[in-house]
């Protein structure tokens, strides 16, 4: 069953929802959030899967545009985001109304019909569009605190990036950039020879691996008036010049 339930008004309330949604089914699974367009399943009573679905979930978020208090439909007794309301109330579900725009006001308990005016004292978070990166972050952060399942999944997710920890020992002579896991020293040299370490940069010497990952690495020498492009594996020599001739290529 869901963790999150979405309440919402249909034209006032259906990007935010979808937008909140996917980002819960992302981050949680698709378990983490109901939302009555995806969430009702095919030949179901929507009505008994909609009661359900509160009755069982954690949060339930209320989606409130500029107008949502005054609405006429929210003093209906048939208006389905009415009663999705009056259900969580019921079964002691946590109520979180979201104002959609920060120029959205709080509801008030004079604005609601009596059985929902406990809403009005509820503490609110905001969703704005056009802010949607920052207000889907702090809205699912909060959701975190107080769902368990939440908090459980980020701290697992916590544990896998620090496991991803940096391996290398020993760095000389200049910064490495560590892609993976990595055990060894780096060293790099110029113009010399390197001490001893799994993974060794030369310029201008008799050897050098450029190591980007296991196995035997043979790096080619190259000598010569010009430049080369070197891209094949190669256990020799390269030779390459432009211009005049050396003496060992007229003998050929």
């Amino acid at each position: 069953m869901p963790h999150v339930f979405i309440n919402y008004r249909s034209g006032d309330g259906e990007q935010a929802s979808a937008h909140l949604d996917d980002a819960l089914r992302q981050r949680f699974g698709d378990d983490a959030s109901f939302r009555d367009g995806r969430s009702i399943r095919l030949g179901r009573d929507f009505r008994e899967e909609l009661r359900e679905s509160v009755r069982s979930c954690e949060v339930l978020l209320v989606l409130a545009g500029p107008g949502w208090a005054a609405h006429p439909e929210l003093r209906r007794e048939s208006d389905w985001v009415r009663e999705e309301i009056l259900e969580a109330l019921r079964n002691d579900v946590l109520i979180v109304p979201v104002l959609l725009g920060r120029g959205t006001p709080r509801p008030s308990k004079a604005d609601l019909p009596p059985e929902l005016a406990s809403v009005a004292d509820r503490q609110c978070l905001t969703y704005e569009a056009h802010r949607a990166e920052y207000d889907v972050p702090a809205i699912i952060q909060a959701l975190t605190k107080v769902i368990p399942a939440f908090a459980k999944a980020e701290e697992e997710r916590s544990s896998q990036v620090e496991s991803a920890s940096n391996q290398m020992r020993d760095v000389r002579t200049q910064t490495a950039v560590q892609t993976g896991i990595h055990h060894g020293d780096v060293n790099s040299t110029v113009n010399g020879s390197t001490g001893p370490g799994s993974t060794t940069t030369h310029f201008h010497a008799a050897t050098g691996p450029v190591n980007t990952g296991p196995g035997s690495q043979h790096a080619p020498q190259f000598s010569g008036d010009g430049p080369v492009n070197y891209t094949a594996d190669n256990h020799g020599t390269v030779h390459n010049s432009f211009g005049n001739r050396t003496a060992d290529q007229e003998k050929k």
